[in-house]
């Protein structure tokens, strides 16, 4: 499994990419999680809050009440039944009314 994560951190450029003009592909498969915005990801709805260059609050919501934890860039981690690694952070610089940044979280989920 740590061959596959270094593989996807590679493959994801191994770092956040915070700079408008930089493009970086992600691995297929990767979902991406908007900001405070609720994203189905298969039989889960994932959130990513409080956001920073190196780590993102990850909430999970499946059958019973939300499981929430702090994930690192590139770590992988299990959240309410939920496996993924978080492989990119775009953080959104610009000022922004309440709900409009636009900073979003890529994870890959696990098979």
């Amino acid at each position: 499994m740590a061959v596959l994560v270094a593989a996807v951190l590679t493959l994801a450029g191994c770092g956040g990419s915070d700079n408008a003009g930089d493009a970086v592909e992600h691995p297929e498969g990767s979902r991406a999680l908007v900001l405070n915005q609720p994203t189905a990801v298969g039989d889960y709805r994932v959130v990513a809050s409080n956001v920073t260059a190196d780590e993102a609050g990850i909430d999970v919501v499946s059958d019973g009440p939300a499981e929430g934890g702090t994930v690192a860039l590139g770590d992988e981690a299990t959240i309410g039944g939920f496996t993924f690694t978080l492989v990119d952070i775009e953080l959104d610089e610009k000022d922004s009314a309440p709900g409009g940044s636009r900073t979003t979280v890529w994870i890959l989920p696990a098979d």
